[in-house]
């Protein structure tokens, strides 16, 4: 095979990677707010009242809404519910369960929330942040997260 023949097949094979675009593993402030909008429209289909927080894998609160009727505690509730799902990596029905079988423990470990409503957020199998939300039952909380991360 000549110069110009392998040039030419690795600048083909170049820009074919080129135009591959790489799969997001970072949570922007784009992908936040389709996920709250989904868990939004979900909670109006039910008439629940919620607020929705959505923090970063660092733990740091990424994006806020919050139904104009749904309770003020739901504020704060919320975005501890999205802190500890995601310090964790694991939805806060997790703990919930855990001292449901006895490990009543688990009420002191700073920054373990046990009531549903905080969900991670996978994004390609990897960890990037976690909803909270808050307003409704507790377990309708954690319906309206999971439904909003479904594809």
């Amino acid at each position: 095979m000549n110069l110009s023949k392998l040039f030419l097949l690795l600048f083909i094979s170049f820009m074919a990677l080129a135009d591959e675009k790489p799969k997001p593993s970072v949570l922007t402030l784009e992908s936040a707010q389709k996920i709250a909008a989904k868990a939004e429209a979900y909670a109006k289909k039910k008439n629940w009242k919620i607020s929705i927080a959505i923090v970063s894998s660092e733990g740091n609160l990424l994006y806020f809404q919050r139904d104009i009727e749904a309770y003020t505690g739901s504020i704060e509730a919320s975005i501890q519910k999205a802190r500890s799902s995601n310090a964790f990596q694991r939805p806060t029905s997790a703990f919930v369960e855990s001292i449901k079988q006895g490990r009543i423990g688990m009420v002191g470990v700073k920054g373990v929330v046990a009531l549903e409503g905080g969900v991670p957020i996978l994004m390609n199998g990897k960890h990037v942040g976690a909803i909270g939300i808050s307003g409704a039952k507790a377990i309708e909380d954690e319906e309206a997260a999971k439904a909003a991360l479904e594809n």
